[in-house]
C-alpha cells in the first residue's frame, strides 16, 4: 500500500501505508511519491484512492519515469474465493492506477472509456503485496490508452489491463471534475 524502508524508503517515508518490501526491490530507485491532494475533504470518498474510506483500497502511487506504480496488500473481505482477490477489485486497481497515470503524467483528468482485464492467473491473497504498474501506450486525440500490470510480490502475472480514458483539457478538468491542477500532483522528492 505505500513506500518505506532502506534507501528508497528515505524518499517514500511521507506516504501512508506498509513498509517498504521486496516486491519494491524489482524497481529502479527513481520512483517517487505522487501527493494525493484531495487526501482530507470531506467530500471525497474515492473507493480507490481516499486514504479516509474504511472500505476502500486505499491506493498510494509513485511515479517511476512516465510510470506510475503502486504497491497493495489484499484484505479478505475483497475476495472472491477464498485467498482469491475478486476480479472486481483486479479491475478497480487498474483502472485507479490508470487514472493516476493521467493526473500525473498528463496533468489533468478523465473518464473511463473502456476497460477490458485479462485475467492470466488466480490472484493469490499470499502472494502479496500486489504491485501495479500502468504505462501509456497510445494518444488519438483526447483519447489515451494505458496498459495496467499487476503482480505478486513473487513475480506471477495475475492480470493485465487496456483502459482507454477520454482525458479534458486541464480548464475543463478543473471546471468539470474538480480537478486540483496539474501541479497538485507533482511527485515529492
Amino acid at each position: 500500500m505505500g513506500w518505506g524502508g532502506g534507501f528508497v524508503g528515505l524518499r517514500f517515508a511521507a506516504c501512508r501505508g506498509s513498509a517498504y518490501t521486496a516486491a519494491m526491490e524489482q524497481h529502479d530507485n527513481d520512483a517517487r511519491p505522487i501527493p494525493n491532494p484531495y487526501a482530507g475533504s470531506a467530500t471525497y470518498r474515492c473507493f480507490g484512492c481516499s486514504p479516509d474510506n474504511a472500505i476502500g483500497l486505499q491506493l498510494t502511487f509513485a511515479l517511476q519515469g512516465e510510470r506510475v506504480i503502486a504497491e497493495w496488500t489484499p484484505r479478505t473481505d475483497l475476495e472472491g474465493y477464498p485467498g482469491v482477490v475478486h476480479g472486481g477489485i483486479q479491475a478497480t486497481l487498474a483502472d485507479e492506477t490508470a487514472a493516476w497515470l493521467i493526473h500525473a503524467v498528463l496533468g489533468t483528468s478523465g473518464v473511463t472509456r473502456e476497460l477490458s482485464v485479462r485475467y492470466h492467473q488466480p490472484a493469490q491473497t499470499e502472494d502479496a503485496p500486489f504491485v501495479i504498474k500502468a504505462d501509456k501506450t497510445a494518444q488519438d486525440g483526447r483519447n489515451v490508452t494505458i496498459e495496467v500490470q499487476i503482480e505478486g510480490a513473487g513475480g506471477t502475472l495475475f492480470t493485465t489491463a487496456r483502459c482507454v480514458y477520454v482525458v479534458f483539457s486541464e480548464e475543463v478538468a478543473r471546471k468539470r471534475l474538480g480537478f486540483p491542477g496539474a501541479a497538485a500532483f507533482k511527485p515529492t522528492e
